[in-house]
């Protein structure tokens, strides 16, 4: 079972400098005897903001205790610029922390007010972090739109080095989106300004194409760019730095089968992550190792790394990195041949991929609806603009006509050709707009058709896993009574996952057709109990029904319940016979009705105890219908169900 490596190396750059970075204590202390003089006026304030600055990242909360004074003081004496600042601090106080819905309020009201004092300088900062915020978010068009705004004013300024890491951000963006010419695009000109400009921080960047390239599976490109930034962090000294590079060289090797220099950069990123305490690259570091031993043929290594590697991803609750561990200790323990080890991490690692599975689906969900709702956002505002210039031009036009009446007749021609012509061009313009909200809906449409369709997919899978555990289970089980159970409830989950089956093959992902769902159902359960229709026949009369999800999946397990209850009791000592169904339409109802020509049900009392007649009798309330058992003893049973439609 492979996997794709979880790369942690990349992120988004926020840009929290407003002022110069203030580290000595000598400084501080400066500030602080400023501060003691209490003039109240703006160079108070401007103290207190420097003062929130230089604690961003010292863990505590004096960012914002010096922002809560500087932004009372500011408002007080009615300095913007100290407002605006401070409201900047609040932001990244909360932005540090990870609490974005608190910090997006303050980044965008001291954009507002830099923007009415035309503080442009200070104003590509706050684009930036507001960007950050959008991304972190998963508002990748927001952000993205933010990001070009803070890079066309750096660009108009000269400030080349701030728009190489602006630029680099929206590389990453389109990475994420998986627009990988675009992002390599974007990444390759960052890297160009940095190497002139900013050559300290090009490691980053050529860490970011390495990634592009990886994702790829172009292992032999990635490790072009890898190595070149690996050689940069070494001579720069960085190991913190260069662990993740490192790890990322070795996994490159690895799937080149150059096992020898894999291991040399995998122990380097181990001892680095050790080093430098990040449990999520010592998990991979691990995990990488392990592979290599495996390949190696050196099981009791590779057996000891992926174990290791779990235990330190399970610990510090990495649960991408601990889905990743045990599907490798899943391939390990299978390859040696210990199947019970193998089932036991094939049950942890498909926990976990369904809990990424759902935390995944809900984020693109929502991303999809962020989307969605600013492209409506964006596309309001210019048709509010649209009108607006609309309503100006008909009241200049108006205005014209009145002056009109006294110029010639040659006058009056030529302006009611341009008012054609004004009305035609923007009624041109209105049939654009209309065009492309027409196709973004239906984007988005086509988009969330997909994701159903996965989700439907996703679910069969899943319920596949536990019918195939609870076979597997079935076979471990001595009491005979225990095992037919848990195949029983096997049968129940199939006839489940046979109805997704059959959603995500259909182009209506809504309603089953039932006939086609039903007659696999009874042929599945006629393979399941190993019976052949020479000795038990089957006629069945199903109409071509369209039934909603919920009644499929409540008629399937109705029907689970009585075939195979008539498969199992209907014909013993391999006596011969026939079983019937048939599903018709009837006035307002349907009607269901499954019949064998067995012996009978000897006693009706101990039929009422039964499991299986329990969950028919539930079933049949679920559906809000009416069930009928006609019973006679070597004669068989028969089963009536009506239920409205």
């Amino acid at each position: 079972m492979k996997t794709t490596p979880f790369f942690s190396f990349f992120f988004i750059t926020f840009s929290l400098t407003l002022f110069a970075p203030i580290h000595a204590q000598d400084k501080l202390d400066s500030l602080k005897a400023v501060l003691s003089r209490q003039t109240s006026d703006t160079t108070e304030v401007n103290v207190l903001n420097l003062l929130s600055r230089s604690f961003y990242m010292s863990g505590d909360d004096s960012t914002l205790f010096y922002a809560k004074r500087a932004l009372k003081l500011a408002t007080k004496i009615k300095y913007k610029k100290g407002i605006a600042y401070a409201l900047h601090h609040f932001g990244t106080y909360y932005t540090v922390r990870q609490e974005l819905d608190s910090a997006l309020p303050y980044f965008e009201r001291s954009l507002a007010i830099k923007k009415e004092i035309n503080d442009d300088r200070s104003i590509p900062g706050t684009l930036n972090n507001l960007g950050g915020v959008y991304y972190k978010q998963g508002n990748y068009a927001k952000a993205l739109d933010t990001y070009q705004q803070s890079l066309a004013i750096k660009l108009a300024q000269g400030d080349s080095i701030r728009a190489a890491k602006t630029i680099n951000n929206i590389g990453l963006i389109h990475y994420i989106q998986k627009n990988y010419d675009k992002a390599l695009d974007k990444l390759n000109q960052a890297l160009e300004i940095k190497r002139l400009k900013d050559p300290r921080s090009v490691a980053s960047t050529l860490s970011n194409i390495g990634m592009i390239y990886m994702k790829q599976e172009d292992f032999t490109k990635a490790l072009r760019f890898y190595q070149r930034a690996y050689e940069l962090s070494d001579s720069l000294e960085t190991k913190c730095a260069r662990k993740n590079t490192a790890y990322n060289i070795g996994y490159s090797y690895l799937q080149l089968d150059q096992l020898d220099s894999s291991l040399i950069y995998l122990r380097s990123s181990y001892n680095d992550a050790i080093a430098c305490e990040d449990q999520s690259t010592l998990s991979m570091a691990l995990s990488g190792l392990g592979q290599v031993y495996m390949k190696k043929g050196q099981k009791e290594q590779a057996e000891e790394a992926l174990l290791k590697g779990f235990q330190t991803a399970r610990q510090y609750n990495l649960k991408e990195k601990t889905y990743e561990a045990a599907d490798k200790l899943y391939d390990f323990y299978k390859g040696v041949g210990n199947e019970k080890k193998a089932l036991e991490f094939l049950e942890i690692g498909t926990s976990i991929k369904e809990e990424l599975f759902n935390e995944d689906l809900t984020k693109r969900l929502t991303t999809m609806e962020l989307n969605f709702a600013f492209e409506q956002e964006r596309d309001s505002l210019e048709h509010q603009k649209q009108t607006e210039l609309l309503a100006i031009n008909t009241t200049l036009e108006r205005q014209r006509n009145l002056r009109s009446l006294t110029i010639l007749g040659l006058v009056v021609t030529i302006i009611f050709s341009v008012v054609i012509y004004r009305y035609y061009q923007l009624g041109k313009k209105a049939r654009g707009i209309l065009e492309y909200k027409n196709k973004t809906i239906s984007e988005t449409l086509n988009e969330r058709e997909v994701l159903l369709q996965e989700i439907h997919h996703r679910v069969k899978n899943n319920l596949q896993v536990v019918s195939s555990l609870l076979n597997i289970q079935s076979k471990y089980l001595e009491d005979e009574s225990a095992r037919k159970a848990v195949l029983e409830g096997r049968d129940r989950v199939r006839s489940m996952a046979l109805v997704h089956e059959k959603l995500y093959q259909s182009e209506n992902l809504s309603r089953v057709n039932v006939k086609e769902y039903l007659e696999e159902l009874i042929n599945t359960l006629f393979q399941s109990y190993n019976v052949s229709e020479d000795r038990i026949k089957l006629a069945s009369n199903i109409e071509s029904i369209d039934l909603s999800i919920d009644t499929t999946l409540q008629v399937g397990l109705l029907i689970n319940e009585l075939v195979s209850n008539a498969l199992k009791h209907a014909f013993p000592a391999e006596k011969h016979g026939a079983i019937s169904l048939s599903l018709i339409k009837k006035d307002d109802v349907h009607e269901l009705e499954v019949s064998d020509n067995g012996i009978g049900i000897t006693s009706p009392d101990d039929l009422e105890k039964s499991y299986g007649y329990r969950i028919i009798r539930s079933i049949s309330r679920g559906l809000n219908g009416t069930i009928f058992m006609s019973n006679l003893d070597e004669k068989g049973t028969t089963f009536r169900l009506t239920f409205p439609k």
